[in-house]
């Protein structure tokens, strides 16, 4: 009985609350590091993330946790403190990823976004978003979302030559999907691998 004890005690998670720097944060792949004021580094996954997402330099505060996935090392959870965004808060209404546009809610209105004013993953349905809002560069006269994080569809690449927007895009994205059976250079008789 006592080493069923002793066991269940070895077994339990601790918590401890800490401070630190973010080191690193890569908002497509969804994970970064902090590092505490003593030189020790705690991997974050976006999962973990409580309001804005950190940026490098941004001051964190968080909990210190057993690994789940990484016996005997430690992550920190409920990270909070970042400013990554816009200052303003509301929810994705609809983003098409194949057009490139969508409507986030903010205070019942529904505000335009354009896939070149997000940062990270596109926005899907449901997700909560900070973004400010200006006016439109085609219409002064209507509002459209700027500086937009907190996405939880595919990484954004942001526009320009090839990719973006539109099927470009999309067609990426299916071809790597599909390995070795399409997509760039992959298989027989593909870039520099054919005989």
């Amino acid at each position: 009985c006592s080493s069923d004890l002793t066991s269940l005690r070895s077994q339990e998670v601790v918590t401890m609350a800490a401070t630190g720097t973010c080191k690193s944060f890569n908002l497509a792949k969804g994970f970064g590091f902090i590092t505490q004021a003593d030189g020790k580094e705690h991997f974050f996954h976006k999962n973990d993330v409580v309001g804005k997402p950190p940026k490098v330099g941004d001051t964190l505060s968080f909990d210190i946790e057993a690994s789940e996935k990484k016996p005997g090392q430690t992550a920190a959870k409920n990270v909070s403190g970042g400013t990554m965004g816009g200052e303003l808060q509301g929810t994705c209404k609809w983003y098409d990823e194949s057009k490139g546009y969508g409507f986030i809610d903010y205070n019942g209105e529904g505000i335009f976004i354009h896939h070149r004013s997000i940062q990270g993953g596109t926005p899907q349905e449901g997700d909560t978003l900070h973004f400010d809002i200006q006016p439109s560069e085609k219409d002064p006269s209507k509002k459209e979302c700027v500086n937009v994080v907190g996405g939880s569809g595919w990484p954004i690449e942001q526009a320009g030559k090839g990719g973006g927007k539109g099927w470009g895009k999309m067609m990426d994205q299916m071809m790597w999907w599909m390995g070795p059976y399409g997509g760039k250079g992959g298989g027989k008789g593909g870039k520099g691998k054919g005989k």
